[in-house]
């Protein structure tokens, strides 16, 4: 009895290896099966804007390179805060990403009374892709070519103009009540959904000023039915060497370039994030991916998860500086 619980005992001794190896087989196997179904990149705005366009850039890039589909799903309203709600109540398993900017994870932190998430704790993020420069741009019929000609325009009593912007707490209706404190003018802000609607109403004249993003607006402003001013960062645009910025023209607190990244709910795995940092990094320095970016005036730039961490950071205390000197708030 005893010789054949030996023999038992050295046969099943010899399978442990092969059962380690199968099992460890088996583990990265299921680490490797990561997408194993299609991931949702939430855009917190509508369709036709900036958010919307590079978020649909980024899925079809990380969709051919890592051979399962990446599909954009709209969640637009209340500058942003909608679709990052929704992200941040999403299940923390690699599933669900979000396409978040400047003002949805730097600037709303400080300008609204409340948010229904918090930008330090219910998000981790994944990978930056770039930034881009917003632009002063105004309906022909405003009597201005640039911004020592405009200046005085705005101040006059006797003109009432609008500026639109694609949401309130946005970027551009934070640099409109900026350049209104600073010059003492009184224009109205006007916001809309998207930036899509808003350049609409700019091209229709029905407000007479727009800071939009040079994705958003570079089409027009090469057709010449939108006329450029000044750029609010701190260097030239490439795709626009002959419009200076605020800063080379004297006036202060514009050098604040909007930009863009993806994050996930808090909790995500770190191999998850890792894998898909990876394959983002990849994906921004393809050339034909670099290419499209820039073609929407992205300046493109690769970064670590814990890089675009820090780098949050910093920008909420930027932004934070830009709001107060707004005097914008948002109930």
């Amino acid at each position: 009895m005893m010789h054949n619980r030996c023999a038992t005992f050295r046969k099943y001794a010899a399978l442990l290896p092969l059962v380690a190896l199968g099992w460890a087989c088996a583990t990265a196997s299921a680490q490797q099966a990561y997408p194993a179904k299609p991931v949702r990149i939430i855009a917190p705005y509508a369709p036709g804007g900036a958010v919307d366009a590079l978020s649909r850039v980024l899925a079809q890039a990380l969709s051919e390179s890592v051979g399962k589909s990446f599909i954009v799903e709209n969640r637009a309203g209340a500058g942003g805060n909608i679709g990052l709600a929704a992200i941040a109540k999403a299940a923390p398993d690699g599933y669900t990403l979000g396409l978040g900017a400047a003002n949805m994870l730097a600037t709303n932190r400080a300008l609204y009374k409340s948010l229904p998430f918090d930008t330090l704790t219910d998000f981790v993020p994944v990978g930056f892709i770039g930034s881009v420069p917003f632009v002063l741009v105004v309906h022909p019929s405003v009597p201005a070519h640039n911004l020592e000609q405009l200046l005085p325009v705005l101040k006059s009593p006797s003109n009432k103009f609008a500026y639109g912007s694609s949401g309130v707490g946005n970027t551009a209706h934070l640099f409109g009540a900026l350049l209104n404190r600073k010059i003492g003018a009184d224009m109205v802000h006007v916001p809309y959904k998207s930036g899509g609607e808003a350049i609409k109403d700019l091209l229709g004249g029905r407000v007479q000023l727009l800071f939009s993003t040079l994705v958003d607006v570079l089409p027009q402003i090469e057709q010449g039915t939108v006329r450029p001013i000044a750029l609010a960062s701190s260097r030239r645009a490439a795709a626009l060497r002959d419009v200076p910025t605020f800063t080379e023209l004297g006036m202060e607190g514009f050098d604040a370039p909007t930009w863009f990244g993806v994050i996930a709910p808090a909790g995500t795995p770190e191999e998850v994030i890792t894998f898909l940092n990876g394959e983002m990094r990849a994906a921004l320095t393809k050339p034909e991916v670099k290419a499209r970016l820039v073609r929407l005036g992205l300046e493109t730039a690769v970064m670590t998860a814990g890089q675009f961490r820090v780098f949050i950071l910093a920008e909420l205390e930027k932004w934070e500086r830009i709001v107060r000197e707004s005097g914008a708030r948002v109930e």
